[in-house]
């Protein structure tokens, strides 16, 4: 699903609301989420799940149309582990 989509089922939902106004209220969301990740919070939606980061230590890769071995930094990653509800949702479809 893109944000198009989601964007597009809230719009459904949310009628008696201006689409100005559902988009606003979705990207402002996002934006809680992205500010509170950077930060270094961890964000926990029960029976959904939560999102934190989690740092990817520095390593040795390598250019993949030359094969020039490069040096990556450390840098943070977004981590989601699902919740006990949503594992249950998924694994009964």
């Amino acid at each position: 699903m893109k944000k198009s989509d989601l964007l597009f089922i809230l719009e459904k939902k949310f009628e008696y609301l201006p689409k100005r106004e559902v988009e606003r209220t979705l990207e402002k969301i996002l934006q809680f989420f992205s500010s509170n990740l950077s930060k270094g919070n961890r964000i926990e939606i029960r029976d959904f799940g939560s999102f934190s980061t989690r740092l990817r230590k520095s390593r040795i890769g390598r250019n993949p149309s030359s094969g020039e071995k490069i040096h990556i930094n450390d840098k943070l990653s977004v981590h989601f582990t699902p919740g006990k509800k949503l594992k249950k949702i998924i694994n009964e479809e």
